[in-house]
């Protein structure tokens, strides 16, 4: 006698969702955030580089003279969570690292010429996603997602300013 085999349910799409528009909100999230770094993280791939390497250059990039502890803060990790990355960045010649001239003890970085082509291609192709996706979404779409981020963004870090 042969048991009857069932073929299995159908998958389930992550944004069908029995909780409704909240849900399919999260999943579009996440989503969205993979579709976001999908090309830097191609990128990052051949480099043997990942998500934290491409956070650093981004705040870097933008915070010249950064002190180390103050790039601690802004991406909310440990000391040690830091240190394989940016030690990675600093060997491979992306980062430089210098003691500021008032406490030699404090250490600044900023990126180098390599490092600024790197974040620069990085931050492109995020460019492009973003640009594609608010134009498919209309004239107000960035505004709009812009507030939601930026509520988003203060229930964790008050004052956040863009």
């Amino acid at each position: 006698m042969t048991a009857s085999k069932k073929s299995p349910a159908p998958r389930q799409s992550i944004l069908d969702s029995p909780r409704g528009s909240v849900d399919e909100t999260i999943a579009l999230f996440y989503l969205g955030y993979r579709a976001g770094v999908a090309g830097p993280k191609r990128v990052l791939d051949k480099l043997g580089f990942g998500r934290p390497h491409h956070r650093i250059l981004f705040v870097v990039a933008r915070q010249p003279g950064i002190a180390i502890t103050s790039l601690i803060d802004m991406l909310e990790v440990s000391r040690q969570a830091l240190h394989r990355p940016l030690g990675d960045l600093v060997k491979q010649g992306y980062v430089a690292q210098k003691a500021a001239p008032a406490n030699r003890r404090l250490a600044m970085l900023a990126l180098t010429p390599k490092g600024a082509a790197l974040e620069s291609k990085l931050t492109e192709l995020q460019y492009q996603a973003f640009a594609k996706a608010f134009a498919a979404a209309g004239p107000d779409a960035e505004q709009h997602w812009k507030a939601v981020m930026r509520a988003l963004a203060e229930q964790v870090r008050p004052a956040v300013t863009v």
